[in-house]
Order: C-alpha cells, then sequence, then structure tokens
C-alpha cells in the first residue's frame, strides 16, 4: 500500500475517534486541556507506528480504532495515577482509575460507533 494513501487512512480513523477520545481525556479522566492536547499528540505518533507495525491491510478498521482507545483511556490513566500518587480527592476519578481502561475504551468505541 503506498504510504500516503496508509497514513491518510490513518490519519482518517484518528480523526473520527479523536473528539471521543477528547472528551474521555476531559471528562473521565480530568485532565486539563493542555494536558489532553499534549496526550492526542502522543497517540497521534504512536497510532502512526502501530499500524505501521500491525499492517492496515491485517486489522479492521474497528480493531485498529478499540486499540486506539484503549491506548487513550490507558495513557490517561496512566499519567493520573502518577499525578496522584497518594490518590485522587475526586471520587468520580477515583472510580474511573479503578476501571480497567479496557472496559472504559470498549463502551467509548460502542459510542463512536452509534454516532457513525
Amino acid at each position: 500500500m503506498n504510504r500516503q494513501i496508509r497514513n491518510d487512512r490513518v490519519d482518517d480513523l484518528f480523526g473520527r475517534a479523536l473528539p471521543v477520545i477528547h472528551s474521555a481525556l476531559e471528562s473521565h479522566y480530568r485532565l486539563s486541556e493542555a494536558e489532553a492536547r499534549e496526550a492526542e499528540q502522543n497517540l497521534s505518533m504512536w497510532f502512526h507506528r502501530f499500524v505501521r507495525r500491525t499492517g492496515l491491510s491485517q486489522a479492521s478498521a474497528r480493531s485498529l480504532t478499540l486499540s486506539l482507545l484503549v491506548a487513550a483511556c490507558q495513557y490517561a490513566r496512566s499519567y493520573q495515577i502518577w499525578r496522584h500518587e497518594n490518590g485522587p480527592t475526586d471520587d468520580a476519578l477515583r472510580r474511573v482509575l479503578a476501571r480497567e481502561p479496557g472496559d472504559l475504551a470498549s463502551e467509548l468505541a460502542e459510542r463512536l460507533e452509534e454516532s457513525s
């Protein structure tokens, strides 16, 4: 597959997931706007490398999107656990951090599919 075509398709998948990712980073994981934007940049770079290794033609768009959402949730969860070493004071954040990233990512993937 032509590299530019692959990059365009990866950008398209990332772009469709970005509103859901941004919302999860800010509302569920309580990242600031600046922290969310930085996370999104890191996730974009990671996603491009991930797809290059996995192969765009080898995986479905749904599978790639779910992997991206899991990575976003894991990133935010790890960041907040590090940031709140002694545990968050916010009960809602504490509940989100207690969940497995894959569980929340699955819910986000369902929401994304419903909105498409």
